[in-house]
Parts: C-alpha cells; structure tokens; sequence
C-alpha cells in the first residue's frame, strides 16, 4: 500500500507520462528535498507490481517516467492505491497531525538520541518542513516554561522541570482526544470503576516518569485500558492466572514502578490488587524495550511484526482510514507486542468486557479475529475469547475517532436575538453532538461565501426556501422539536453514504411530477456565444409570461443583491442565478445551454449551464427536490456532455430526469 506522498508521486508521473519529470520538480510538488524524492522511488518501486507491467524509467539528467506496458494491471494498482483523478491531499491535516505527535513522542517519552538529519530522513520530509514542526512544538512548549535545545554529541531534547513536562504531558493526551474515545467506547461507567481515566493517566506517566521510564504514549494508553479493566476484573472477583514461574519478573526494575501504580490506584480507590496483577502491569512496562529477562528486544522482530500487521490491515478491511491510521497501527504494534510474550508465556488473560464485545461490537470482534490469522506470528496460536476482544477495543476507538474527526461541519443561521440563537445552537449539540460540528451561528444578512467554505449543509430558523446553495438545507424551529430532529438524523444518514452535496432536501417527492410545474418549452434555450448579462436577459424575457412589467428589472435588480451574499456559480460549468426573494406569482426556472461557454467571472469563464430560478410569492412545492438535482448534476460529467449535444425540451427532460432514476 502506497503511503499518500507515494501516491501522489505516482499520479503526478501517470498525469505527465508523456515525459519525463525531474526531482526538482517532484520536490518543489511534495514540498521536500530531492534526496527525499529519491528516497521515495526507492520504496515505490518495492511496491509497484513486479511482471514489469509497471515500471518507472530513471535517466540520468532528465528523471523518471512511468512506463506502463498493461492498462488493466495499472488500474487495479491505482484502485488499490485509492488514487484517482482528483488532488491527493498528500499534506492533509491528517498527515501533519501525525507527524506532530510522531515528534512529541520521540522528544517527550523515547530515550534514545534525536539528530534532527536523521528524523527528516525518516518521516520523508526536508529540513524546511521539519523546521516548521518545530517552530509549532516551540510555540506551544512556552506556555509550559519548556524548550528544545540541541548539542552536537545529544542531538534535540527538552529542557525543563519534569512537573512542567507532566503537565504537557497530560494535556497532549486531553488534547489529541485519547480521553475523548476512552470515554466513548468504554468508560468508566460501563467498567463500573470509581476512578476516571484522567487520574489513572496521570498516575501511570507520574510513576513511569519517576522510575526513569520513557514509554510511547500508545504504551501508556495500553496500560491505562489495561488497568481499568483489572480494575473491573479485581470488582467481580475474576480469577488472576499466575505468571509462569520460569519468568523472572522480581529483578527488573519495571516491577518496583508497577508496584507504586498498584498502590496509588489501591490508595485512590480503596481496591487491593493481587500481587500477581503487578506482574502484569510489569510486562507492560518491559515489552517496550526490554525482553522478559531484561534483554533488549529484537528490533527486527517488531519490524517484522509492523509489517505483519500492515500487509493484515490492508487485506482484512477495505477503508482506507484504518489502513493509515496511524495511531490504530502503533496501539496494536505495542499491544502485540505484549500479548506475544503472554502467549509465549502461557499466560491466560480475562477480559471482563468480552461478554459487551461479542453482543454489541460483533463486527468489531470479527474483524480482530480475521486480522490476527492473517499474521504468521499468531496464526498458530488458539486465541481465547478474551483476548480477541481485547483486539476489538482497538478497532473500537478507531471507529470513535472516525466519528469525531469526521463530523458534518454546519452553519446555523437564526433571525431572532441572541439567546435563541444560543438555545437553537445548544439544542444542535446536546441532540446532533456526535454527528456535526456547529462551526458558525450566524443571521440572514450575514450569509457570504467565505461563511460558506468547508460547510456540509445550513440548519436555519428561517425559512431560506427562497435561496438556493450547492449544499443541503434544512428548516428547523429555535427549540428543535423531536419530529426536525427525526427528519435531520435521516438526512445525515444519507449525505453520509452519498456525500454532503448529493440530497439537498428532507421532502423526497417524485421529480417528474414538478418537472413540468416549473420548466416550459419556451424557457429552454439552446445557445453558442453569449455573455452573461445576454444569457440573462434572454432568460428573463423567456419566462416574464404574464407577470408585472418591471418584473425584469426587478429580478435583475434581486439577482445582482442574491450574487452581493454568496457565489451562484455551483461548479466550473453550472450557474444557478435567483432573487433574493420571490417576486413571481408562479414558480417557473429556466434554462440556457452555452455550447461554447459564457463569463461568469474572472474565476469562471466557461459556464455551460444556466439555471434562472424565479420563486413564488406564493408556493414553492418541489423546488428542494429539483434543486438538489441540479447539485447532483455537478458530478455526472456524462448527462452534462449529453445536454450541450441536445437541441430540443424533449430530449432535455429526458436528460435531466435521468439524474433523478441514477443517483
């Protein structure tokens, strides 16, 4: 599986195969040196498929070239590869995030020395790039009193008082929202447990740090889990297997820094732990950097392990979320890790939540299951039910932090004064909280495209019926009765499987019947070179009909205050220009088709496809239906290639309905 920043090296070569593309120029693309594009086309060609169907040319003083001698083979890889036509977004938030936290956990919880060369060649990244991560480290290490210095002998590291590394420390787990899953998907409630996660976070990193203990944060999540359901398992009186007496745990120093975990957990709680449970806490504690004698682990087994786990991810689920999870990915590795050394061990772990597991989260089970026989070093063990669900909480918090991070961002806009805004907006989270972000609350005359950017749809107290936007809008009152709540979550159902732009309204009534309510014959034109005000003023005298005579002036007029809040331009090709508000006594849209394009603006100049829609004083029944059509429209290039080649109603009707029957 291509890593982002590999696959968009690939579909910058496949869009420019024609010729040859130099490093210089693949760098100044990545944002990266040439020796990190050299380092990359190492890895892809590993990665490439191997019968020379696909390969990429290298010539000295010119670059590379893909050379592609099988189509299909090629499609398949780029399927498999999730590259398509659009942008890779190959420095996405996600990938910043990642390697931020990537930082702070080699700075704040690894012992061993950072050269700040050597990191940049590791994550792929030029010194530029690494610099800035830096600078963002800085900026928020100085509300902590902490600095990173660097010496030529001990590379980078952080300054500071271990109380003021702690309480980073601390916050970093808050605000990379591990406390946040661990309270979705197994709280302490469910536990039953009279500590929460905070303070036995704060313990654990406490004792590690004192004992001189550098554990990555996936290890410290692991153990907090750990002991919170130890926690639970000492409650209902489950039975402690014994550690086999072959390991020695009495001598390392891991045990001393379990033993004070146990204890302050004991003094907080009021819970004796059996002694046994301290040597569980201990093999923890040692499967980071020590084997269970004391012995360094064998760096190259957890890479192979890594691997393992990578190639099982990729052929056990088909979302690329869990396949670039990295978070999901390092949680699992450590986990691994340890219950390697159980099952070596013998050791029987019990799970007080496999009976939840297997009855709630059964897909999660089944799919841990699945992953842990598609890895060599497991395959061959017989995993009891317990410790495949201690798997399933894995995908379990990744299936939280999917939630969370893709949340519909919406923009609430209400009329009234500020305290109902403020209930409508309370409403939306209390009810709504865990499927959208309210990014904005904002009032009618405050609609503009910058408020619009990054919006999945518009919840309004007012009835916005008279606008028309390429993203879904939905009418509720300010106290969000039970009946608009019902209607909201089955829209969100549905703009989750189809994407935000393809339903624009909760009403589904059949397109056919308002088709004829609103198009004519005479209002359909078929046009070659026009401008925008001509394509316009076409319109308009096609559709005045029998309304007022200052009806065209009028709605010229309410156009251009319409175009004032927010662009009417809904794609490179289709404009949908409308009133401010409804100055017709019958509904009616027309509709020009420009063979060969008309301005719109600067930004578009060729725009096939006019939409003039002229609402009702009156009623509006089935506009909602028809305009989400046109949104849907955005994405069938086909009907639209279909549409400039049309020359009559008929056919047009035909076309446009057709985007209703295949959506």
């Amino acid at each position: 599986m291509l890593t982002k920043k590999e696959a968009h090296i690939i579909q910058y070569l496949n869009q420019n195969k024609e010729r040859f593309v130099t490093s210089r120029e693949l760098a100044g693309e990545l944002n990266c040196s040439d020796r990190t594009i050299r380092n990359y086309f190492k890895s892809i060609s590993d990665k490439l498929p191997h019968h020379k169907a696909v390969e990429i040319i290298s010539k000295q003083g010119n670059g590379y070239q893909l050379h592609i001698t099988d189509e299909k083979v090629f499609d398949d890889f780029l399927k498999d590869n999730h590259i398509g036509g659009r942008q890779i977004d190959y420095l996405g938030q996600s990938d910043i995030n990642d390697r931020y936290n990537y930082i702070l956990n080699k700075l704040l919880f690894e012992q061993n020395e950072i050269y700040f060369d050597d990191l940049a060649d590791e994550m792929f990244v030029s010194r530029s790039t690494l610099s800035a991560d830096f600078k963002k480290i800085r900026k928020r290490f100085q509300t902590y009193h902490l600095k990173i210095e660097s010496k030529a002998n001990k590379g980078v590291f952080v300054t500071g008082t271990e109380q003021n590394k702690r309480r980073f420390i601390i916050d970093h787990f808050i605000d990379t929202g591990f406390m946040t899953v661990m309270h979705s998907y197994v709280s302490s409630d469910l536990l039953k447990i009279t500590i929460s996660f905070e303070e036995l976070t704060l313990i654990v990193i406490d004792e590690c740090r004192e004992g001189c203990l550098k554990l990555s944060d996936f290890v410290i999540q692991n153990l907090v889990i750990h002991i919170a359901l130890a926690l639970r398992r000492v409650m209902e009186g489950f039975e402690i297997s014994q550690i086999e007496e072959h390991i020695n745990l009495q001598s390392v120093p891991e045990r001393a820094v379990a033993a004070r975990i146990l204890n302050r957990i004991t003094l907080a709680t009021g819970i004796n732990f059996p002694v046994d449970e301290i040597d569980y806490i201990t093999l923890h504690l040692i499967s980071k950097g020590r084997g269970e004698r004391g012995v360094p682990v064998d760096q190259a087994y957890k890479n192979r392990l890594r691997q393992e786990l990578v190639l099982a991810l990729d052929d056990v689920t088909q979302s690329a979320d869990v396949k670039n999870d990295f978070q999901l990915l390092e949680g699992l590795l450590d986990h691994l890790m340890t219950l390697k050394i159980r099952l070596e061990s013998r050791i029987n772990l019990e799970n007080p939540l496999s009976e939840d597991v297997l009855n709630d989260y059964s897909d999660m089970y089944a799919l841990a299951q699945r992953l842990l026989m598609k890895m060599p070093s497991f395959s061959s063990y017989s995993l009891t039910v317990d410790e495949n669900a201690y798997i399933a909480l894995h995908f379990m918090a990744a299936r939280e932090r999917y939630k969370e991070e893709h949340k519909f961002n919406i923009l609430v806009i209400c009329a009234t004064g500020y305290g109902s805004a403020q209930m409508l907006k309370s409403r939306i989270q209390n009810e709504l909280g865990s499927l959208v972000h309210v990014v904005d609350v904002i009032g009618y005359y405050d609609i503009t495209d910058e408020k619009l950017q990054g919006i999945d749809f518009i919840m309004s107290s007012i009835d916005l019926s008279n606008l028309i936007f390429n993203i879904p809008v939905y009418t509720v009152s300010v106290f969000l009765t039970e009946v608009e709540l019902q209607k909201i979550r089955h829209n969100i159902s549905h703009l989750a499987q189809k994407g935000a732009s393809s339903e624009n309204s909760i009403d589904v009534s059949p397109a056919e019947d308002y088709f004829e309510d609103y198009f004519s014959e005479d209002s359909i034109l078929f046009l070659s070179e026009e401008s925008k005000e001509s394509v316009v003023d076409k319109l308009l005298n096609a559709m005045a009909n029998d309304e007022d005579v200052s009806y065209i002036d009028d709605m010229k007029a309410m156009i251009a205050r319409r175009e004032q809040l927010s662009s009417v331009v809904f794609s490179e090709t289709i404009a949908v220009p409308h009133p401010i508000k409804a100055l017709s006594t019958h509904h009616r849209i027309g509709v020009a088709i420009v063979k060969d394009g008309v301005s719109w603006s600067p930004e578009f100049s060729k725009i096939h496809f006019v939409f003039l829609t002229s609402m009702s004083v009156y009623d509006n029944e089935g506009l909602p239906e028809l305009a989400s059509m046109i949104v849907d429209l955005i994405e069938r290039k086909d009907i639209q290639e279909e549409m400039l080649n049309c020359q009559d109603y008929k056919e047009f009707k035909r076309l446009f309905l057709k985007i209703k029957k295949e959506r």
